[in-house]
C-alpha cells in the first residue's frame, strides 16, 4: 500500500514558511521506515513561491505535490483540499510546524497497512520543558473507547491517518462559528459509524507553542470557545435527549467540562511526574489557562470576531519570526503544483 503524507502550512502562516517546511522535512528525512523516503508528499500553501517550493523539494529530498489554496481557507479546508490532492492509499496528515519522532511514519500507517484497523491516532506532546506535561495533558488528551484497549474517541487533525477511502468519505466538516474543534466532531461520526480509531503511541510529534504572548492568549481564547461551541455537537452525539438542555444551559455546561479537564490534567502530571516542584509548578500552569480560556466559554462570539479580524489567528500555532517577501510566481489557486 502507498502511503501519502499531508503536511498544511496554515499554522506557518505570519511566519517564514520555507524555514518551517524546512524543519519538518528534515525530520521526515530521519524517520526510520524507508516508507518516509517512498511516500508521495502533498504540501498545502498560501502563495508560496516557485523558488521556494523549488528549495523545499530539494529538502524533502523528492517533488512534493503542491496544492495552492486561498488566504481564506482555514486550517481544516487544508487538511481536506491536501487529501483530494493525495494518490495514496492511506494519508497520514501532520501540520507545518510540528516535528515527528523518527519512529512516527512507522507507527502510524504500519495498523493500516497490515489491515488491523483504518483509522490511527497518534500522540501529540508539546516540545520538552517545564510547562510541556500540564498544557499536554490540557490540551492533547486522548479519551479510551470501551471498544478495545487500544481503541480512543478522538483524534488530533496533526497526527492521525486514515485508509484513503475512509477520509473520502468522511472529510473534516465544515462548521461556522468554531476555529479547532472539527476533529472531534469528526471522530464522534466515525464513532457513531463504527469505525474504530487507534491509538499508537510511539507514533509522536512535537507540536509547537504559540508564538508570543498574544498568539498564546489568542489560541486560549479560542480553545475556550471552540469547548463551547463543541459542547452541542457532543451532546447531540452521546445524550440526543438532552441536547437541547445543554444548548440552552449557555456557558455553564462547558465551564464544568473546562473543571474536570483541569482535574484530569492534574491527575495525570501527579501520576506522571510526582515531584512537589514539578506538581506546583503544573498546578500554576493549569490554573493559568483555565482562567483565560473560561473568558473564551464566556464570551465565544467576541472571541471568534476579534481572532478572525486580527492576523493573530492566523499566527496561533505558528513558531517562526514573519518571512520576507516571496519572489517567483506560484499555480493557480486550489492547483496542484
Amino acid at each position: 500500500m502507498r502511503v501519502s503524507i499531508v503536511i498544511e502550512t496554515f499554522n506557518l502562516l505570519g511566519g517564514d514558511v520555507e524555514s518551517g517546511l524546512r524543519a519538518l522535512a528534515a525530520r521526515l528525512r530521519a524517520q526510520t521506515s524507508p516508507l518516509a523516503s517512498e511516500a508521495d508528499l502533498v504540501v498545502t500553501h498560501v502563495g508560496l513561491g516557485r523558488a521556494s517550493r523549488a528549495r523545499l523539494d530539494d529538502a524533502f529530498g523528492r517533488p512534493a505535490r503542491w496544492v495552492e489554496l486561498p488566504e481564506t481557507a482555514d486550517y481544516y479546508e487544508h487538511k481536506n483540499q491536501g487529501s483530494a490532492a493525495a494518490e495514496g492509499d492511506v494519508v497520514a496528515f501532520t501540520d507545518g510546524d510540528c516535528a515527528p519522532v523518527p519512529a512516527w511514519l512507522a507507527s502510524l500507517v504500519s495498523p493500516i497497512v497490515a489491515g488491523e484497523c483504518r483509522v490511527v491516532a497518534g500522540r501529540t506532546a508539546y516540545p520538552p520543558g517545564s510547562a510541556s506535561l500540564a498544557g499536554t495533558a490540557l490540551d492533547f488528551p486522548l479519551l479510551k473507547s470501551a471498544v478495545s484497549p487500544r481503541a480512543v474517541r478522538n483524534f488530533f487533525a496533526n497526527n492521525v491517518a486514515f485508509e484513503r477511502s475512509v477520509f473520502a468519505a468522511h472529510p473534516y466538516p465544515k462548521i461556522a462559528g468554531m476555529f479547532h474543534g472539527q476533529c472531534q466532531v469528526l471522530a464522534m461520526q466515525l464513532e457513531a459509524e463504527g469505525i474504530v480509531v487507534r491509538h499508537e503511541p510511539e507514533a509522536l510529534v512535537h507540536h509547537a507553542w504559540p508564538q508570543g504572548p498574544r498568539a498564546l492568549i489568542e489560541a486560549r481564547l479560542l480553545r475556550g470557545a471552540d469547548a463551547r461551541a463543541l459542547l452541542v455537537h457532543v451532546a447531540r452525539a452521546y445524550t440526543p435527549g438532552l441536547s437541547r438542555h445543554a444548548e440552552r444551559a449557555g456557558a455553564a455546561p462547558a465551564l464544568a467540562l473546562l473543571g474536570l479537564r483541569s482535574a484530569f490534567a492534574a491527575a495525570q502530571v501527579v501520576r506522571v511526574r510526582p515531584s512537589a516542584r514539578v506538581i506546583a509548578a503544573s498546578l500554576g500552569v493549569i490554573a493559568a489557562t483555565a482562567t483565560v480560556d473560561a473568558a473564551g466559554v464566556l464570551a465565544p462570539r467576541a472571541v471568534y470576531t476579534r481572532c478572525r479580524a486580527s492576523a493573530g489567528v492566523m499566527r496561533a500555532m505558528s513558531i517562526t519570526r514573519p518571512s520576507p517577501p516571496r519572489a517567483g510566481g506560484g499555480p493557480e489557486r486550489g492547483q496542484v503544483a
